[in-house]
């Protein structure tokens, strides 16, 4: 039995690497379609995200440089989630959804640890869309007066 480059070439296309296995990483099936309204949010969206991942060229010939990052905010349910798995199916990007209070422990340094290992993850499984949920729960509001 001999293992050729077929062999191998399958074999990457049906694991996932070692140090990212306790983290689900995965391209959503969420598309555009499944999102009742928001069309203004879906329109900026398209133009912030995946317009820069689907033509590059474009930007590069104009020398703009692509957005690194968007902020969502808002009440539950008001589709945060939704859109973050969106906007990854439609670039074709892996998805890693991370609730706030699981990067906490009660040990010195683990919480910095635990932010420093999601962006490895994310980085080894480029492209991605990292999408940090309920970070209220850990965060006090800013400029309050107690």
């Amino acid at each position: 039995m001999a293992v050729t480059n077929e062999h191998f070439q399958a074999a990457l296309q049906a694991s996932n690497p070692s140090a990212l296995r306790e983290t689900v990483v995965e391209v959503p099936n969420v598309s555009w379609d499944d999102i009742g309204g928001l069309e203004t949010v879906k329109r900026e969206l398209r133009e912030t995200v995946q317009y820069p991942v689907e033509h590059p060229e474009k930007f590069e010939k104009f020398g703009m440089s692509p957005s690194k990052g968007v902020l969502f905010y808002g009440p539950p349910g008001c589709g945060k989630t939704l859109l973050a798995k969106a906007i990854a199916n439609e670039c074709q990007a892996n998805f890693i959804g991370v609730k706030g209070p699981e990067l906490l422990t009660m040990w010195f340094g683990e919480s910095e640890a635990n932010v420093r290992d999601i962006f490895d993850k994310a980085r080894q499984s480029a492209p991605c869309v990292l999408f940090f949920d309920e970070l209220d729960s850990i965060a006090t509001q800013r400029g309050s007066s107690s």
